[in-house]
């Protein structure tokens, strides 16, 4: 197999998300406030420019997703990950963005449930792609991508029921870019039977992978009308770059990341606001 081309690894598209995450988090959190305090024209500028930039992490988030379901070693200790951190990461979460202390339905004034964090989304995104992978082993080749469509429908059910962050628009977005980038492997029937053959994406496939992401952000721009949300195409641009290679492991710096940065927001929004 030829070497992949590309200058980016798992790795460094995490870092580009983790940092447009962290620029977009300060913006929907300090600037925010701060443009509350002061309401001019300039700090309304800021406060978009920064969400714009931050548009860029969850495609990215998604993409690692699809890539990490197909590599991965156990998709059980994959999907309990994001599940305990998903729980882990919800009082954080809320403490930034919430404001639970104001909502009806909060426990202590620390936890409410108007709204879910990402790891939620991306837990049921993960849950849509196993799925999707049982039922296509049992179908045939022309089956396999309206089952992709089936095996979502629960998922985005319960994004939506729990009002998880980008909620049925996340899951469809993780869906979308399964089905562009295909199964990690398919079934061929030879002279021994059928076998599975492993398929990594060619450069085409990568290209058509970007197009249904964009495609499910356009989707989810008319729908929400919410155009902000373009920008996240620049994340899925960036894919095309990725290498195929995972780079040096960090991958929990991530679980921890979240949780915590959320935590630091919210206690510098209530100390300075």
């Amino acid at each position: 197999m030829a070497e992949k081309k590309g200058l980016l690894t798992g790795n460094a598209l995490k870092w580009i998300a983790i940092v447009t995450m962290l620029i977009d988090h300060v913006g929907a959190t300090l600037v925010l406030q701060m443009f509350y305090a002061n309401p001019t024209n300039d700090m309304l500028a800021i406060y978009y420019l920064v969400r714009s930039v931050g548009r860029a992490a969850f495609p990215i988030f998604c993409f690692l997703l699809v890539e990490g379901f197909c590599h991965t070693r156990s998709r059980g200790k994959y999907l309990l990950r994001l599940g305990l951190f998903a729980l882990l990461a919800e009082i954080p979460f809320d403490l930034a963005f919430n404001w639970p202390e104001y909502s009806d339905l909060n426990v202590f004034g620390i936890l409410e449930f108007t709204s879910q964090n990402v790891f939620f989304t991306l837990f049921f995104g993960l849950c849509a792609l196993w799925l999707w992978d049982v039922m296509a082993k049992r179908l045939p080749r022309w089956a396999e991508y309206p089952a992709a469509v089936v095996a979502a429908l629960p998922a985005c059910f319960a994004a939506n029921l729990l009002c998880t962050d980008y909620d049925v628009s996340g899951v469809a977005l993780i869906v979308a870019l399964g089905i562009g980038r295909g199964l990690p492997y398919r079934t061929e029937t030879g002279a021994d039977g059928p076998t599975a053959v492993w398929q990594e994406p060619s450069r085409v496939r990568r290209l058509f992978q970007c197009l249904m992401g964009c495609l499910a952000i356009l989707g989810h721009c008319y729908f929400r009308d919410n155009w902000i949300e373009i920008f996240a195409i620049i994340g899925l641009l960036l894919t095309l770059l990725y290498n195929g290679k995972r780079g040096r492991s960090g991958k929990w710096f991530f679980y921890i990341f979240y949780p915590v940065h959320l935590l630091i927001l919210g206690v510098l929004v209530r100390v300075l606001f």
